[in-house]
């Protein structure tokens, strides 16, 4: 889950340009994000021009980082705090017995800033060898490489068509 709220996250073109965007682009990934993810009575969010906004930096950050420590360099300090901010805004906690672990957030912007702070840490922690980027230059968007040599280039088919239809005509 927290990698393909990541990758959708970090994909997300023009996602957090305005509230609307912003609040449909939650609406299609909150579903797998909060069910991995459970705040249980979190607020509602209010998709204003701050969350938005918000959102963007986060992203700003996210991509920055990503892309340093898949390049193999540090992460980008500015960016760690943007993204250490956006984990402050919840917590974590063991509940119940047997124990298990429960998130909370006090306010709604909170509810969709913390789920996707907690992804973006998750993912950078872990082992990004598998991390690509579409190799189709306006697009760029990071996948998943889950073939079994580690060959794939392309994000999906389209990106993979757009690339080799000039070499097929220059065949021809």
């Amino acid at each position: 889950m927290a990698s393909s709220l990541t990758l959708a996250f970090l994909n997300a073109k023009g996602a957090f340009e305005d509230p609307l965007a912003a609040a449909g682009w939650w609406g299609g990934v909150r579903k797998g994000a909060v069910e991995a993810l459970p705040l249980a009575g979190a607020p509602k969010p209010r998709f204003d021009a701050a969350l938005a906004a918000e959102l963007r930096t986060l992203q700003t950050a996210a991509l920055e980082t990503v892309g340093e420590v898949t390049r193999g360099g540090p992460a980008p300090e500015a960016s760690v705090a943007v993204i250490s901010g956006a984990l402050s805004r919840g917590s974590m906690q063991l509940h119940g017995n047997p124990p298990a672990i429960a998130y909370s957030v006090d306010e709604g912007a909170a509810a969709v800033v913390f789920p996707i702070a907690l992804a973006i840490a998750s993912l950078i922690a872990a082992d990004l060898s598998r991390l690509r980027r579409c190799a189709n230059e306006p697009c760029a968007a990071y996948f998943w490489d889950t073939t079994k040599n580690g060959s794939r280039r392309w994000c999906g088919l389209p990106c993979m068509e757009r690339a080799r239809a000039p070499r097929r005509r220059l065949r021809r």
